[in-house]
């Protein structure tokens, strides 16, 4: 079946099954949003829905898990998505296959995952010969673990570390726990339940730059439909401001837990503490979250060193936000909710 065709087909099917029932009688302007881990790293777009701010700025959002950040950027190149929830890595392989891609903000400038490893594995020594389970290959979790070995001298080919795509990070933690793979990229919700039961940490992941959860869209989607990602773009950030006021902690807990399907209240707060402390605070595109992806990736592909970061980078309308002062009383967690 033609790439195309099978990502609307998925598409089609994901919306059917996942995606809040649509009420046709109000007027507000359908968009969907699209997000690659089902992981507390999407907290601020679940929040943003759930809390009604996409309905305050009049949008009747769907948001859809689409396993994968390649296959999300290609349903956006498909026009079955409007806006996806991804990372930097899978944006630049898209811009290095010809799509105009363009990043407008990102909630995450660093490392967002953890490279967990079972209680035996002490070195990282020990981790030669062994499996890593990450959402997807060629996605931010697999570009975070390969950093993250990178880091601790791990070079996959020369000391057989396989890199193994399970597409959903609770999946992947049962396949931690049940041996079938030794190590695992994964978001605090899940990292640090196992920390406390005994399995190790490998590197220092929250020192490297790698732009993670950003806002992804086709660069002629944004030039013909200006007004509407704006509005999107403010409804994140207000629901990002709600999210880090700490007098919201356990509303945010109850989505997160929600959309995870979550009932341990020590995995919430874990994931809660760990998302606040991770995510950018101000949501610009730092530059050289960007670099560290292509520097990576341009060893393997070396058109992708002769991409200009600066092209795949639109900051306008955070520009805007800030001059404007939207930006600062959004993220003060204030905004109200209609």
């Amino acid at each position: 079946m033609p790439q195309g065709k099978f990502v609307r087909t998925l598409i089609a099917f994901l919306l059917l099954c996942f995606a809040p029932r649509i009420s046709y009688g109000q007027s507000r302007t359908k968009m969907v949003f699209g997000y690659a881990s089902m992981s507390s790293v999407v907290t601020t777009l679940w929040v943003a829905q759930e809390k009604g701010f996409f309905a305050k700025n009049g949008i009747d959002v769907q948001t859809v898990f689409i396993p994968g950040s390649p296959t999300l950027i290609a349903s956006i190149n498909t026009g079955d998505v409007q806006m996806a929830y991804t990372g930097g890595t899978a944006t630049l392989g898209a811009a290095v296959g010809g799509l105009d891609m363009k990043i407008i903000a990102a909630f995450s400038n660093f490392v967002q995952t953890d490279l967990v490893v079972r209680p035996e594995i002490k070195t990282a020594a020990d981790l030669k010969g062994k499996r890593i389970g990450v959402t997807s290959i060629g996605g931010t979790g697999w570009m975070s673990a390969m950093l993250a070995l990178e880091q601790i001298g791990i070079n996959p080919e020369r000391d057989k570390v396989l890199l193994a795509a399970f597409g959903d990070q609770r999946v992947i933690t049962q396949a931690l726990e049940t041996n079938t793979i030794q190590g695992a990229s994964l978001a605090g919700i899940f990292s640090r339940r196992l920390k406390r039961n005994g399995y190790n940490f490998l590197a220092e992941v929250e020192k490297i730059p790698l732009v993670g959860t950003s806002i992804v869209l086709k660069a002629d989607y944004l030039a013909s439909h200006q007004a509407l990602v704006r509005s999107a773009l403010r409804a994140l950030l207000e629901g990002h401001g709600f999210v880090l006021n700490p007098a919201n902690k356990q509303a945010v807990m109850d989505v997160m837990t929600k959309k995870l399907a979550i009932n341990d209240p020590v995995a919430a707060n874990d994931g809660y503490e760990d998302y606040v402390r991770r995510t950018d605070k101000r949501a610009f595109v730092v530059l050289d979250g960007l670099k560290n992806i292509q520097r990576f990736m341009k060893v393997r592909n070396p058109k992708i060193g002769d991409i200009t970061l600066d092209h795949l980078v639109d900051d306008s309308i955070m520009r805007e936000f800030e001059k404007s002062g939207f930006l600062d009383q959004a993220l003060s967690g204030k905004a109200a909710i209609h």
